[in-house]
């Protein structure tokens, strides 16, 4: 992000955590070029894990401003030089009294000249390759993901057959009429449809929770927030071994889906076949019978 394109507010702006807000920032109040205004609810201190992510820090990265562009903070009465980035008080943000609804902090950031010279000294550049990459790998992860759906989907109609199955019962005229080897074979293949059920139960559960898991929505809001607008965050190097281990997992379970729609589709063909047998010998037996008759 680059700030001094930024336009001024005219309303706060909600900054979320995993799909819940937790704070908001307002963009140069009353014309201040160089200022932004966060505010955090009293709430937000009490969220399970939120205190400790609760930074000065954080609450930049989240809008795309490097801790070292800031050249003075204040909540309250207290203000805190920036010290390019490496004020201690940045790392931790006290919650409000609580007879206050939220804890609100002015930040005043370096003017862009100076963000310029200071960014050139100390941020190293991102490699171009590193930003492909990970491009790549989101791609990548989305396109196995509607392979996984789409064999979600072939799965909850097989499922559907084979419940079918299973609560399919013989005629008695069927029953009386069908060679007994017919019988042992329906009884075989509908046994063969009980052992395939949990397994196609198992790939529709995976399936569903791997594409709304928090490790997953985490990773598809950094590469919205960060990675396609090419904004750098902290942790790059971490956040690609997370990408290629979710893009494996990803890998893996697609297999997995082929082949038990595979087996399941063989075994749903084969017990339609035998009933077809079965139904189509008991008919012909029974038709000798009543002309032997």
């Amino acid at each position: 992000m680059i700030f001094s394109r930024q336009p001024p507010s005219k309303q706060w702006a909600t900054l979320n955590y995993r799909g819940e807000k937790f704070a908001e920032v307002w963009f140069k109040p009353e014309g201040e070029p160089c200022v932004l205004t966060f505010r955090i609810p009293q709430k937000s201190f009490q969220l399970p894990g939120m205190s400790e992510q609760l930074t000065l820090e954080n609450l930049l990265l989240a809008v795309g401003i490097e801790p070292t562009e800031v050249e003075s903070w204040r909540h309250g009465d207290v203000t805190h030089s920036g010290t390019n980035g490496a004020n201690p008080e940045a790392r931790h943000l006290p919650p409000p009294p609580q007879h206050i609804a939220q804890l609100e902090i002015c930040v005043r950031l370096l003017p862009p000249a100076e963000v310029a010279t200071s960014n050139e000294s100390s941020e190293p550049e991102i490699p171009l390759a590193k930003w492909l990459d990970l491009e790549a790998r989101w791609k990548a992860i989305l396109a196995l993901e509607v392979t996984m759906d789409t064999l979600r989907i072939n799965m909850e109609s097989l499922l559907a057959e084979l419940e079918s199955s299973l609560n399919k019962t013989l005629l008695p005229e069927e029953k009386n009429h069908a060679p007994r080897a017919d019988i042992a074979q329906w009884n075989k293949s509908k046994n063969r449809v009980r052992n395939a059920v949990p397994k196609l139960k198992d790939y529709i559960h995976r399936a569903v929770w791997a594409g709304g898991g928090p490790e997953r929505k985490r990773l598809e809001e950094l590469y919205k927030d960060h990675i396609q607008p090419r904004i750098p965050f902290p942790d790059m190097d971490k956040v690609q071994k997370q990408f290629e281990d979710l893009q494996k997992d990803r890998q893996i379970l697609c297999a997995h889906g082929q082949k038990v729609a595979q087996e399941t589709k063989s075994i749903s063909a084969n017990v339609q076949g035998v009933l077809r047998t079965l139904q189509n010998n008991a008919a012909t037996n029974a038709q000798r019978k009543r002309g032997g008759s």
